[in-house]
């Protein structure tokens, strides 16, 4: 609707004179009125010099509009170049702003990774496996898509959490996790002390237990660990659970395994007192895995554990039991 703001009037609405033909004409008619004026009061015949002065009026008369309308350009100059001039300035100032606040934030990052690597060497850590962690995690985030970096997102989260709880001397999770407990098999260097219950006799005639046993070997013929197996079931009055037994001790012992077993139903009375027996393994005296299941013995759980009092306990628990242990289940008599 015109008239209202914003909204342009018709292009084609007034006459519109350039500005140079403007120009020409005010001169035009400044120069005519000189002349005429001129008329009205020399009354002499010298047209020439009045012809002369209204063209110099009428020169002049262009000279000042063009100096008018240079001094307004100029000042729209002027005031543009003010403008920018703030503009400029406010978006160097921004930029300088946002540069400053990246290097304080790289100096920051800098000296965050410097600080981490130097705890890290501190730590005796291996250095070159961090950084090919580090590097491999960064090209499968760039590279990666999909269910692959939605893997790998899963691992590191699952390796940062393992590494925190492990800072706190803890760390637990649902399963047996098996893997831990082979990983763990392989770190040791002096002993490994274990008790193994009657619910785990299926286990040892596995693939697993077989690798299990493969990788308890290694370390006794490499490294010189001392490896203690204790079965611990509750009485020896069961034919096929004895003859399990005898046949999982000898292949233990063909592994250089010490084994023996305990019926807690035939343990003495202070040995029996001493506290319950759950399925665990210490590692060089200094760190114990531990698995635990509810009352079904299902939903097994794995816990890692430096606490050394409680470390302490299990260790003079295992102790007891494995001075009283046997070879072998007895014979029992024939029916």
């Amino acid at each position: 609707m015109d008239g209202e703001p914003g909204t342009p009037g018709p292009a084609t609405r007034g006459l519109h004179i350039p500005p140079v033909v403007l120009k020409i004409l005010v001169t035009l008619a400044v120069g005519t009125v000189t002349y005429v004026i001129t008329n009205l009061i020399d009354q002499s015949d010298e047209e020439l010099w009045q012809l002369a002065l209204a063209v110099v009026i009428g020169g002049a008369a262009l000279i000042v509009q063009y100096m008018v309308d240079f001094e307004d350009r100029l000042g729209s100059v002027e005031r543009s170049q003010r403008s920018t001039g703030h503009d400029l300035r406010e978006n160097l100032n921004t930029h300088h702003r946002e540069m400053t606040e990246l290097v304080d934030q790289g100096f920051r990052r800098v000296g965050v990774v410097t600080s981490l690597f130097s705890r890290l060497t501190d730590s005796r850590m291996p250095e070159d496996e961090v950084l090919r962690l580090v590097r491999s995690a960064a090209q499968v985030g760039s590279h990666g898509q999909g269910f692959m970096q939605r893997f790998a997102q899963a691992e590191i989260t699952r390796l940062a959490k393992t590494m925190t709880e492990l800072a706190s001397g803890t760390a637990d999770w649902e399963g047996e996790n098996n893997d831990t407990l082979i990983a763990l098999t392989k770190c040791a260097r002096q002993s490994i002390d274990t008790t193994s219950t009657f619910v785990d006799l299926a286990f040892w005639e596995t693939a697993t237990a077989q690798h299990y046993l493969g990788v308890q070997r290694d370390v006794i013929r490499e490294h010189g660990v001392k490896v203690r197996r204790l079965f611990i079931a509750q009485h020896f009055q069961n034919p096929e659970v004895n003859a399990k037994l005898k046949v999982i001790l000898r292949d233990q012992r063909s592994n250089d395994i010490q084994a023996g077993v305990v019926a807690l139903s035939e343990l003495p009375p202070h040995i029996r007192r001493v506290g319950p027996t759950p399925e665990f393994v210490i590692f060089d005296g200094e760190l114990r895995f531990e698995m635990t299941t509810d009352v079904e013995q299902l939903y097994p759980n794995a816990k890692l554990d430096d606490r050394e009092e409680i470390l302490t306990r299990r260790m003079e628990r295992f102790e007891l039991l494995w001075d009283a242990r046997v070879e072998e289940p007895p014979e029992l008599p024939a029916d």
